[in-house]
Formats: C-alpha cells, sequence, structure tokens
C-alpha cells in the first residue's frame, strides 16, 4: 500500500533529519564495523572454548547424531537430494534448533542463517538477502512457500515471515532455505531465495500436545495438536492462539506536549489465530489452513493520528491443497496439486477531520484476492545419468482487487483486477563422470499482463574427493509486477501503468563445501548478482505516482560458515558474510544493506541429554537509512535453557532475548515519519509444552 505524502509528511521527514544530524545523535560510519565485529567474534570464540572443555566431559554412548555431509532437501530440485548434490547453497533448519534456541518466528530463524537480516517495522518482518532488503518493498523478492504451497499474496506478493506468518513454529519440521535465483522452477518471486517451511506430519508429532507461552508485554500464547495414524491414515490437527499488548514506545519526532511527548502507550497489540490440518491417505495429502491476524500499527504511518489504536491491519489468509503422489513404473514419480487461495487485507486508517474540535475519522483500506494453482510434475531417471524433472503450472488471479470498506452496510468498492498465468517448466541433472553432475533447467512464465519470460539455471557440481565439493551456478530469476504497482494509490490520483515490465536479476555463484570428520562442515561462497528493471515510483508532471522499470544493483559478497554436532551432542553453526550492494549508476552503497554480518549459535547438553543451554548471537554492521543517515551496528545475544522430556511428557523452556538489553535501530520505511526505529530492549518467554 502506497499513499501521497502531504506537506505534513515533508515538514515530519524534515524533523526527523534534524533529530538524526544532532550532536547528541551518534553515528557510526561503515568502517567502524570491523572493530565492532572483532568483539564479536572475541565473545564467541569465548563461549566456544567453554563449550569444547564441556565437551572433553561428555559421555560418548548413546548420542543421536546428526552428520552434515547428509543433510537432505526436496526445494532445491523438487525431489529430495542430498545437499551437496543441490544446485544452489543451502541451509536447513530443523525442528530442535527451533526448540533449542526458543526461536519464536519464521523471522527469528531467518536472523540466524548466514546472509540474510530481517527489518522490523512495528508492523510487519521484511527479509533482506545479501545486502539486497529495499525499504518499501513487501517480501515479494523471496519466495514462502509450506510444504511446497506458495504463499504469497497476489497483490502485493508479500509473503509472511514474522509474527504473521501463518503456521506456529513449533509445527515445523525443517526449513529449507534456498539461495540464489530459482525461477526455473518456481517461477516469480524466486527472486533472492526460496524458503520452504516443511510442517509436522505423524510420526514426528503423536497423540496429543499442548502448549502454553507467556511472555514480556502481557504477551501470552497457547496451541493444542493432534496427530495420529490408524489404517493408512495420517491426520494432523492443530490450533494456535497469541495475544499481546505491546511495549510501551518512543518516538521522538513526535515529542511534544500535543503528542504525549511521543510516548505511546497499547497501540503496538497483536493477536492472531491458527489452524492447520493436514490429512494423508494412498498418496493423497489434503492440506488446510486458515489465519487472522490483527496488528496494531504505532508508527503513525501514511500521515495517520499519532497515539491512535484505531490505525490498524487485519490480515486473513485460507487455503485448500490437494496433492497426489504415484510411482510410474520403477523410475518414474507423478506428483500433481491444485489449491484455492483466499487472502484478505483490511487496513484501517485514523486521521483528523480538520475540524476545530481536533476529531478523528477512519478510512479503511483493503485488498482482496482469490487464486487457484494446479501443477503437475514428472520426475525420473532416464539412460541411468539423466535425473529428469518435467513440469507445468496453471494461477488463475480470480480475483486481485484494491479499493475502500465501509464497515456500516459492509460496502468495498474496489478497483477490480485479474490475471492468468501458465508455465512450463524441466530441469536434467546429467552424471557427465562418477563426480562430475551438470544441472541444468529452465523455465517458461506466460502472464496475461505483459507476456512471457524464460529463465534457465545451471550448475555444475564437482566431488573432487569424498568429504571435498565444488559448486559453479548461474541463474536469473524475475519479479513480475504486483498490482498494487500496476494500480497504487487506490482512488488517490496515480496513474494506472499496465504495460510495466517484470525485474530481472542475474547471479553467479562459486561454491566450496568441505566435510571435516563425520560431524563437522566447513562451506564457502563468492557470489555476484546483477539487478536490473527495478520497478520504482516516480512522481510525474501533473502530481500523480507512477511505477515505471528504472534503476539497477549490483551486489558482490562472500560467505564461510562452520556446522557441526560434536560426539557430546554439543551443536553449532558459526558464519560471518560481506557484501557490497551499490547502485551501479552512482556506485552508492544501498541502503538497508549491512556490509559485515556474523551468525552463531552454540547448544550446549548439561544434564543426561535432558537439559541444555544455548546461545544464539546476531551482528550485523551499520546501514544507510532513506534520509542518508547511518544507524549504527549492532550485537544481538539470546539465550534459552531448555528440559527436554522431563517425565518423559513435559519440555519446559525459558528465552531471554536481547540479553545485554542493547538500545539498536532498524531504518523506517517510505510511509514512516521515523528514519529509524527503535527495536525492543531485553524480553523474556517461557513455554511449558506437555505430550499425552
Amino acid at each position: 500500500m502506497r499513499l501521497r505524502f502531504s506537506p505534513v509528511d515533508v515538514s515530519i521527514r524534515s524533523h526527523v533529519a534534524r533529530w538524526h544530524a544532532a550532536p547528541g545523535r551518534r553515528k557510526v560510519g561503515l568502517q567502524s564495523a570491523p572493530r565492532r565485529l572483532r568483539i564479536f567474534l572475541f565473545a564467541i570464540i569465548a563461549l566456544t572454548a567453554i563449550a569444547i572443555a564441556q565437551e572433553k566431559k561428555k559421555d560418548l554412548s548413546d548420542v543421536s547424531l546428526e552428520e552434515p555431509s547428509n543433510i537432505q532437501v526436496y526445494s532445491a530440485s523438487k525431489h529430495i537430494q542430498n545437499a551437496s548434490d543441490a544446485p544452489s547453497s543451502v541451509t536447513v533448519i530443523t525442528a530442535d534448533e527451533i526448540q533449542k534456541y526458543g526461536y519464536r518466528s519464521l523471522a527469528d530463524i531467518l536472523e540466524s542463517v548466514r546472509g540474510f537480516y530481517i527489518n522490523y517495522d512495528r508492523d510487519y518482518s521484511f527479509v533482506g538477502v545479501r545486502g539486497f532488503g529495499r525499504l518499501g518493498d513487501w517480501n515479494s523478492r523471496v519466495l514462502v512457500l509450506i510444504d511446497g504451497h506458495r504463499i504469497n499474496d497476489n497483490i502485493l506478493g508479500e509473503g509472511f515471515v514474522g509474527s504473521e506468518f501463518l503456521v506456529d513454529v513449533d509445527l515445523i519440521e525443517r526449513v529449507e532455505i534456498i539461495r540464489g535465483p530459482s525461477s526455473s522452477l518456481y517461477g516469480a518471486d524466486a527472486f533472492l531465495a526460496v524458503i520452504n517451511v516443511i510442517t509436522r506430519r505423524p510420526p514426528q508429532l503423536k497423540g496429543f500436545e499442548i502448549t502454553f507461552a507467556p511472555a514480556s508485554f502481557a504477551t501470552y500464547a497457547g496451541r493444542a495438536s493432534y496427530a495420529g495414524q490408524y489404517r493408512g491414515l495420517d491426520m494432523l490437527l492443530s490450533g494456535t492462539f497469541f495475544n499481546s499488548q505491546g511495549p510501551t514506545l518512543f518516538f521522538p519526532v513526535f515529542d511534544s506536549p500535543a503528542t504525549n511527548y511521543g510516548i505511546t502507550r497499547n497501540t503496538d497489540y497483536e493477536s492472531f489465530q491458527h489452524i492447520l490440518t493436514t490429512i494423508s491417505f494412498h498418496g493423497f495429502t489434503l492440506q488446510g489452513l486458515f489465519s487472522a491476524h490483527d496488528k496494531g500499527v504505532p508508527t503513525a504511518y501514511f500521515g495517520t493520528v499519532f497515539n491512535d489504536p484505531a490505525t490498524a491491519n487485519l490480515d486473513y489468509h485460507q487455503y485448500f491443497d490437494l496433492s497426489y503422489q504415484h510411482s510410474v513404473g520403477e523410475k518414474w514419480d507423478l506428483t500433481a496439486r491444485t489449491s484455492y487461495d483466499q487472502d484478505r487485507l483490511q487496513a484501517p486508517l485514523a486521521y483528523y477531520t480538520g475540524l476545530p474540535d481536533g476529531s478523528t475519522t477512519v478510512d479503511v483500506y483493503s485488498f482482496r484476492g482469490n487464486w487457484s494453482d494446479t501443477e503437475a510434475k514428472l520426475s525420473g531417471t532416464l539412460l541411468e545419468k539423466h535425473r529428469i524433472t518435467l513440469g507445468t503450472e496453471i494461477t488463475d488471479n480470480l480475483r486481485q482487487d484494491q479499493g475502500y470498506y465501509v464497515p456500516i452496510g459492509n460496502v468495498f468498492t474496489p478497483d477490480p483486477l485479474s490475471s492468468v498465468i501458465w508455465a512450463l517448466y524441466g530441469q536434467d541433472e546429467f552424471a557427465i563422470a562418477h563426480k562430475l553432475t551438470l544441472s541444468a533447467g529452465v523455465r517458461y512464465d506466460h502472464y496475461s499482463q505483459f507476456g512471457g519470460t524464460t529463465n534457465p539455471r545451471l550448475g555444475l557440481i564437482y566431488h573432487v574427493l569424498h568429504p571435498t565439493t565444488l559448486k559453479v551456478l548461474y541463474g536469473t530469476a524475475f519479479r513480475a509486477p504486483e498490482p498494487y504497482e500496476l494500480q497504487p494509490d487506490v482512488g488517490g490520483g496515480s496513474a494506472n501503468n499496465l504495460q510495466l515490465g517484470p525485474e530481472k536479476i542475474r547471479s553467479v555463484e562459486g561454491v566450496v563445501e568441505q566435510t571435516l570428520g563425520e560431524h563437522l562442515a566447513l562451506s564457502g561462497s563468492v557470489f555476484c548478482n546483477w539487478i536490473s528493471s527495478l520497478i520504482s515510483v516516480e512522481t510525474v508532471l501533473n502530481g500523480t505516482e507512477l511505477y515505471q522499470n528504472y534503476g539497477k544493483a549490483n551486489a558482490t559478497g562472500a560467505e564461510v560458515e562452520l556446522d557441526g554436532q560434536l560426539a557430546s551432542g554439543i551443536k553449532g553453526r558459526a558464519s560471518y558474510s560481506y557484501v557490497n550492494a551499490v547502485n551501479p549508476a552512482t556506485d552508492q552503497v544501498l541502503t538497508n544493506s549491512p556490509q559485515h554480518m556474523g551468525k552463531f549459535n552454540l547448544s550446549v547438553p548439561l544434564l543426561q541429554q535432558r537439559l541444555f543451554a544455548s546461545l544464539a548471537a546476531q551482528y550485523t554492521s551499520s546501514v544507510q537509512t532513506l534520509a542518508g543517515n547511518t544507524l549504527s551496528g549492532f550485537s544481538v545475544f539470546n539465550f534459552t535453557m531448555l528440559g527436554h522430556s522431563l517425565g518423559k511428557h513435559l519440555d519446559l523452556s525459558g528465552s531471554v532475548y536481547n540479553v545485554f538489553n542493547k538500545k539498536y535501530f532498524e531504518p523506517g520505511r517510505p510511509e514512516d515519519p521515523e528514519d529509524s526505529i527503535q527495536q525492543d530492549g531485553r524480553n523474556f518467554r517461557i513455554k511449558a509444552t506437555v505430550r499425552f
């Protein structure tokens, strides 16, 4: 949703710029990142040394080990394969890690992954990947899947990842993160990455499971799940609730007596409810999901009234997905799926009426999307050396309506839009030699709005020795223009542009993966991304706004990661990422683009695999805001203590987030009057899970 700025908005932005330039406002340039990074790394090394000391004291018997060299993934090629054989740089986060590190949302999970970072504007969470996290966008360059089902909506293209994500994280079996362009398999939105959330099924969840979790800011959450198997029928049914009053916040831009000195209470509230059902029988799987999310917006975005709880976003998403898998002969598998989604966004915005009494009124913007998707895929082995994948997909966007909603009378006045997309794709994984594989894939997508686009992917994978793998990867991808870009500012005087074309990206990456013994893996990569035809908004002569294809971005970087689990059950991951993402026309670093990121996770068993202490830490270097200010780099440490299978039926955990109460800021978005937004200080959560 994009609205025009008034003179009041311009004045507020000037106020923000003066506040950031004030002597009391600390600025830290990019050159300070190495020093902060050294401090971060020193703390990590010290903690690792403690863990290794604990390792020497452990009994090595009766310990279940996960070998990094045997990690299995599906999403990289749409069939199960070893991660070392995948034509991508892949990270897999398991349910065990989610529990031990106290992750509360998909955003928490992604924050721990190398090359990824999260912006939270106190409304939604937005994903940045390898230096590209454009402020004002809606996660439409990252494809988010639940069990292979696309959840990016068909109006904003938004993929939910924060607390607004559609599934309780306790129901996640694993998350597969596929870096780089993947439009050769998935089409639109698989631009920077694909995130596939695989949910738990029987037997990963057996019987009844009940969770209750109180937390800071008057927060309460709960879940009740049941999963069972009966005569070939697998069933899971789960419901989740969440309610939070939210913290008291201070926004310096509103620091005046007329606006309560910038202090707002009871406007950062949040609640949601999820229902998930999955039924499997003889190759058929039916999944149904319903999610309702209500979030207060405390930032007074789009020029709304500050400290008014009426400004909020209400999101509803529901879908049914029916899939069928069947073996055709001994070497081929057929998969077919059809689904129907319905997405709703109601956005009440509180504005002053302009009357002397200072009264307010509420405008309600509404987005309503309905779409169906049908896909058929055939995968198998041909002539012993070729692993072939062939598929077709049709998406019918039955409704992509934007408009105004009047609660009295339940009247919705839309600017209607609809579209149809069809696609063909194919991939061949050719075993050139025993240790050398060439993966080549291509997909053609045809849009009723702008025509067709073709996107290839190539991967050369060489297993030099048993513990060493080299990958050379090339791919392209596209992001189709979203309806809100084709028809922006509903009723606001902006121009429609049905000739808008897709954004494009080309990527080259080299990957080295080295296993160190049975339980450690070291990986590194270098990459270059070239993005063109960026969809950007500009104001034309008559004062209206128009989205056009202009602008480019280039990103060059390197990543290194050590991952493993020791014999005693100590498990950890450490990574460092460097990226230089610039506008090639000006050679200026992109806004919201940290050059340095460090991630560290360490889990140590303390008592016979029943008690675990876990640390998750992230370092993010300084970034530029939209107003050209520099926000300081920061380190955040989160600590979780987990008692697992206490009495065989109880898990009890306590987590402290931002342990050292670090005060840090993240950039505001174009619609926010604040150039930077303060994040939460120290907070906690206690969670109890009972199984029976």
